[in-house]
């Protein structure tokens, strides 16, 4: 039996956090559990047990959430010292913080035996490797030394997988169009997925869509989709409003700075208007994203990788791909609001959108649920509805 191996991007291997550089702490605006094992080394600890009293909430939701960090007027862990570095790590070393702590932004997964390295797109400093590193998705897999047991997944996941990265690196395709390929792959996967047909369908598909690719077919079938203003209206208005009710850092710089930038386009009557922000899009950030690389088709191989793209939910691949379409919607959106408040686009402005977006998307359970359901209620079901989203005009 061969060892399990960790596969880890270089996005993950070049991190380190920024501390009190960082543009958006994870010690201030959080709820920070601390589990049973950190808490009670804490507690125990000389120098730090007098501000622990004080500090940390018992809770004993779990071993896990075995407390939570009382946070100060301004929202920041009381731990943090004038630099705004931690006084547990200082003074009591690594061993002695939270596994949430110890381990944010860095996340993992396990899948065919293999361990998978990533981090969260709601750190800035990670979103700026993900998203700027040159070298960000170069991949290293070493052999971990142990054996990690682990379900193997069925074929149809791992050709759905490897065919939509190249679907996605396909140059003939801009990044709109790549996902409506992965579409066209994805409605095969579901047939795959519902036993009608196949896992060899998934290749065939590929094939299929390489050449409609390299004769300019799905690029006049992505222009030929219609623009319909009131599904995109729907769509922004429900998600963007989950946010403002559920955004643990609202009331912070950042998601104002992004929540103000929307009210600019905003109608007479306070209502989304959506041609506004497309315009947006069209003249100032599509030309401005021009200048930091494809953007899109990086954040969404990122998005391949680290949510195991089809099987994100764990469900039909179809949820996966509709879930996928509305983040880049919602993230264009954001793109083109700030680049109309700013007049362009700079690389610290692509972060913010990119990780506020993610803080509640990556973190808050119920994103996926509320989610799922605005695409149900408006009728986001067929390959056509769901990527009308990214159309920006007839």
């Amino acid at each position: 039996m061969m060892d399990s191996g960790i596969v880890t991007p270089k996005y993950v291997s070049d991190f380190s956090c920024i501390g009190p550089d960082c543009e958006d702490s994870c010690c201030i605006g959080w709820n920070i559990y601390i589990d049973k094992q950190s808490y009670k080394k804490t507690m125990a600890h000389r120098e730090l047990k007098p501000l622990a009293k004080t500090a940390m909430k018992k809770i004993k939701k779990s071993d896990e959430q075995w407390a939570i960090i009382r946070s100060d007027a301004q929202g920041a862990c009381p731990f943090l010292d004038s630099n705004r570095l931690c006084k547990i790590h200082a003074l009591a070393g690594e061993q002695t913080l939270s596994e949430t702590c110890k381990t944010y932004p860095r996340t993992s997964l396990v899948r065919e035996g293999d361990k998978y390295r990533s981090l969260s797109l709601s750190c800035p400093e990670a979103a700026r490797l993900i998203l700027f590193s040159p070298d960000a998705f170069i991949f290293e897999r070493k052999e971990s030394g142990a054996n990690i047991m682990s379900e193997s997944s069925p074929l149809w996941v791992a050709k759905t997988y490897d065919n939509s990265i190249d679907l996605l690196l396909n140059e003939k395709l801009n990044w709109q169009e790549a996902l409506l390929a992965i579409g066209f792959l994805v409605n095969t996967a579901d047939k795959v997925w519902s036993n009608e047909v196949g896992a060899e369908q998934l290749d065939v598909r590929l094939d299929q869509l390489t050449q409609m690719a390299e004769k300019g077919m799905l690029q006049e079938q992505y222009q030929t989709l219609t623009y319909v203003d009131e599904h995109q209206v729907q769509a922004f208005a429900s998600i963007h409003g989950m946010f403002i009710d559920e955004h643990p850092r609202r009331d912070g710089v950042r998601f104002k700075t992004v929540n103000d930038a929307i009210s600019t386009l905003l109608n007479d009557d306070r209502t989304v208007d959506v041609d506004k922000i497309n315009h947006a899009w069209n003249t100032i950030a599509s030309p401005a994203l021009e200048e930091h690389g494809d953007i899109f088709k990086r954040y969404i191989l990122y998005y391949i990788y680290h949510e195991y793209f089809p099987i994100t939910l764990g469900e039909a691949p179809q949820s996966a791909f509709r879930l996928l379409v509305l983040d880049c919607f919602m993230l264009r959106c954001y793109l083109a609001v700030i680049a109309h408040k700013n007049n362009g686009l700079s690389e610290s402005d692509v972060i913010l959108c990119f990780q506020v977006y993610h803080v509640v998307r990556q973190h808050k359970s119920t994103f996926v649920k509320g989610a799922t359901a605005m695409m149900e209620k408006f009728n986001f079901s067929n390959i056509a509805g769901i990527i009308s989203l990214l159309k920006t005009g007839s």
